[in-house]
This record gives C-alpha cells, sequence and structure tokens, in this order.
C-alpha cells in the first residue's frame, strides 16, 4: 500500500532490520559524551543504524537526563530495564 513502510525495512539504506541490542553514543550540548549500551533495538544488517521502540527511547531519554545532571565529561552505562528507586 503506498504510505505505508514495512517495520523490517531500514528507512535510511533499505537494508533489512534486524532485533538486538545496540551501543549507542550521544554528544550532549555540554560537550558530554554518553556511550549507552544493550540498549534493545532494530538494527540494519546493511547501514547498521539502530532504530529503538518508544519504551526504549523513553529510558534513553530519561538516562540522558540524569547522565547530563551529573556534568562528567564522558560516561559509559548500561541500559537497563529497572530504575532504582
Amino acid at each position: 500500500m503506498i504510505g505505508e513502510q514495512e517495520s523490517n525495512i531500514c528507512p535510511v539504506c533499505g537494508g533489512s532490520l534486524q532485533e538486538n541490542l545496540a551501543t549507542i553514543p550521544f554528544i550532549l550540548e555540554s560537550d558530554t559524551i554518553v556511550v549507552i549500551k544493550d540498549v534493545p533495538a532494530e538494527i540494519c544488517s546493511d547501514c547498521h543504524e539502530p532504530f529503538t521502540a518508544g519504551h526504549a527511547t523513553d529510558r534513553v531519554t530519561a538516562l540522558l537526563r540524569q547522565l547530563q545532571a551529573l556534568r562528567s565529561e564522558v560516561s559509559v552505562v548500561a541500559y537497563a530495564e529497572t530504575v532504582a528507586a
């Protein structure tokens, strides 16, 4: 159908998306570098671009906010489904 995109096709290069865990780097506006490991994502088998679902994106955003508040220059953290209270 026109306007519909198959969810297993990479929107960047047209490659095949496979569910896996990704390591995703970020550079925040304060020149802070954050690397988040083991993020659940669909990863393109050709260009290796990771795509995260809504719940994973929300968790990554929360982690980035927490790490930006720490004001460290470089952080490497593991994605975790549960948040310590």
